[in-house]
């Protein structure tokens, strides 16, 4: 019986999976807008699961008014990518603050405070680290959707098939020293071979961009891993039969996003 539950559990798992990558492919072949509203939806559905993480009832306003804060974000990049992303950020801060001030008491002194620092963590953590997809030309997004995804799942199948030494078993204890390694081999692989097809870029540099995007990618992993213990849930929702919620997959890919944004601000990978 428990043989039959896993194989459903990852018929499953791999079925969501194609759907995501049917609705990724179509709008990365689409292009424009097409990506723009796909990372505008799952900046906010990210969002909004992180801050369901830390009140799973109540705190309607807190909640509202950081996937304002978010909307807003997401819009500014997608509607103005002239307008300086530092500034919209300072305007989120500020309005964190207002939040926190007017929602101050006595009797709940930290409370306000707290959730002005949650609101703007999840700004930063889902719409400010995607929102530069929204601009990377199409083989940047390929590399930085692919890269995690390739780790992922190279990861998952030698962990599955050969883990045995736990790499951080506080933090994520199904987690193998074996499929870590599967999944940065498979990182390297993948960006080399999206360099060599369309990069400007020499092996070694893609090669040592995969390592870091890669590395990256799995740390993203370990955050929400963290987060949903620090939040004692299995998932961030159920909206994904198989995968759990938008965070659960999107926290490697938004590590991996801004880790290419830091990146390619230092070095040329594509003309």
């Amino acid at each position: 019986m428990n043989e039959k539950l896993r194989a459903a559990a990852l018929n499953t798992r791999i079925a969501t999976g194609l759907i995501l990558a049917a609705v990724l492919i179509a709008a990365w072949a689409l292009g424009g807008w097409y990506v723009t509203f796909l990372v505008a939806a799952v900046a906010l559905l990210g969002l909004g699961e992180f801050l369901f993480l830390f009140h799973r009832q109540g705190a309607w306003g807190m909640k509202a008014m950081g996937m304002l804060m978010g909307a807003a974000y997401v819009a500014a990049a997608a509607f103005f990518p002239s307008f300086p992303a530092h500034l919209t950020l300072a305007a989120c801060g500020l309005a964190a603050a207002l939040f926190a001030l007017f929602s101050w008491s006595r009797t709940r002194s930290s409370r306000s405070m707290l959730q002005a620092c949650a609101m703007l963590a999840g700004v930063i953590y889902m719409p400010v680290l995607l929102t530069p997809l929204i601009a990377f030309s199409r083989w940047e997004q390929l590399l930085i959707v692919l890269v995690p995804a390739c780790s992922d799942i190279a990861a998952y199948f030698t962990g599955v098939l050969c883990g045995k030494h736990k790499i951080w078993p506080s933090v994520s204890p199904k987690k193998s020293v074996e499929g870590a390694a599967a999944g940065l081999a498979a990182s390297v692989l993948c960006s080399v071979a999206i360099g060599s097809a369309c990069g400007t870029a020499g092996f070694l540099p893609f090669a040592a961009l995969g390592l870091v995007m890669g590395a990256m990618s799995q740390l993203g992993d370990f955050f929400e891993s963290a987060l949903k213990r620090a939040a004692d849930v299995k998932d961030s929702s159920n909206l994904l039969p198989g995968h759990g919620g938008f965070l659960d997959r999107l926290d490697s890919i938004s590590f991996s996003s801004g880790t290419y944004a830091v990146a390619s601000g230092i070095f040329v990978f594509f003309g």
